[in-house]
């Protein structure tokens, strides 16, 4: 299979985080803060040409914490049938290229409580218990260090 990330804008994403992450909302409503921010990635994941995965990350500080150069990653997925084989990791390189590339040191999530493991395996820890999100289950707060 011929695979691809590169830069997709944030209309291109909301279609996917629609489809994967909260198919109860349209892209419409799938508007996150950030999204629209000079410097926020949303990379998408090409395989064989299809739009298969997708993950965002724009600069925001995490809850509680005024550090700047800290940013968010938001509506990470890979279509099930591809989960995996590599592709998700291969997506939050590329998100952890573009924060460092911006003076990032920190990078943060809720990470449904599902995937903690796929996180954990890229070096994000928990920071706090679970908490549940209307519609899409518990989550956890997670973070990492870029650069280390």
């Amino acid at each position: 299979m011929a695979t691809d990330i590169r830069p997709i804008t944030a209309q291109e994403v909301r279609v996917l985080r629609s489809v994967l992450l909260r198919p109860f909302e349209t892209p419409e409503e799938l508007v996150y803060h950030g999204d629209d921010d000079a410097d926020t990635l949303h990379a998408g994941l090409f395989v064989d040409g299809i739009l298969s995965g997708i993950a965002s990350v724009c600069r925001e500080p995490m809850p509680d914490d005024a550090d700047q150069r800290a940013w968010r990653l938001r509506g990470m997925a890979v279509r099930p049938e591809l989960q995996g084989r590599g592709y998700g990791r291969a997506l939050l390189e590329r998100c952890l290229d573009h924060v460092l590339s911006g003076g990032g040191t920190l990078l943060w999530c809720n990470g449904r409580v599902s995937a903690a493991g796929f996180y954990r395996t890229l070096g994000f820890d928990v920071v706090d218990e679970p908490f549940e999100i209307p519609g899409t289950g518990p989550h956890y707060l997670m973070m990492r260090a870029v650069g280390d």
